[in-house]
C-alpha cells in the first residue's frame, strides 16, 4: 500500500495504521540519523522523536511527492537540535580480540567518517542523502530546500574535497 493511502486511511481514523508507516520507514530515517549522530542509542531515540513528531502533525500532513523526503526534513531538523545541544559523543567500544582485517576495516571507517565531519554542513548532507540514502538530486534538493543546480554542485565540491582529504591534503 502506498504511503498516501495509509495517510489518507490514518486521517479518516485508523491509527493501528501508524505502525506500518513506521515499519515502513524505521531503518531509513534510523540510518539517516545514525550518520549524523554515529552513536545507536541517541540515533534511536533522534528516530523515535521524528516519528513523535509525523504522529503528532499526521493531520495538518499534505502529501506532495514522497512522504520519506518528508521524514528526512524531519530528521535532518532533529539532528540539527541534537547537536545545537552539544551533547557529549560517545566512542562504541571495540573488541580486543578483533582480526588484524577488522581493525583495518575500523581505521578505514573512522578515516571516512573524519573526512566527512570536515565538510561544511550542506555538502555533508548531499553526500549523506546521495550515497548513504540512495535518493536523486531533485529529492535531495527538495530535502534541502535548493534546486537540482545547487545540489549537483555541493556534491561536485564536496567530492573534490574528501579525494584532497583521501589524498592526504587537508581541507
Amino acid at each position: 500500500m502506498s504511503d498516501a493511502k495509509i495517510i489518507a486511511q490514518i486521517k479518516a481514523g485508523k491509527k493501528e495504521l501508524f505502525d506500518t508507516l513506521i515499519e515502513k520507514h524505521y531503518n531509513s530515517v534510523y540510518c539517516y540519523c545514525y550518520r549524523h549522530v554515529d552513536n545507536q542509542m541517541t540515533a534511536q531515540d533522534l528516530t523515535q522523536d521524528v516519528f513523535v513528531t509525523v504522529i503528532k502533525n499526521i493531520s495538518n500532513y499534505k502529501h506532495y511527492g514522497k512522504f520519506e523526503n518528508y521524514l528526512y526534513v524531519i530528521a535532518r531538523n532533529k539532528c540539527k537540535d541534537f547537536w545545537k545541544k552539544k551533547q557529549p559523543i560517545y566512542l562504541e567500544s571495540l573488541d580486543k580480540e578483533e582480526s588484524k582485517q577488522e581493525l583495518v576495516d575500523v581505521e578505514n571507517k573512522i578515516f571516512v567518517k573524519e573526512a566527512l565531519a570536515k565538510l561544511p554542513e550542506v555538502e555533508f548532507e548531499v553526500v549523506i542523502l546521495r550515497y548513504y540514502h540512495d535518493l536523486k538530486f531533485k529529492d535531495i534538493a527538495k530535502i534541502m530546500g535548493s534546486s537540482v543546480s545547487v545540489t549537483k554542485y555541493r556534491m561536485n565540491m564536496a567530492l573534490k574535497k574528501l579525494e584532497t582529504y583521501m589524498e592526504g591534503g587537508k581541507l
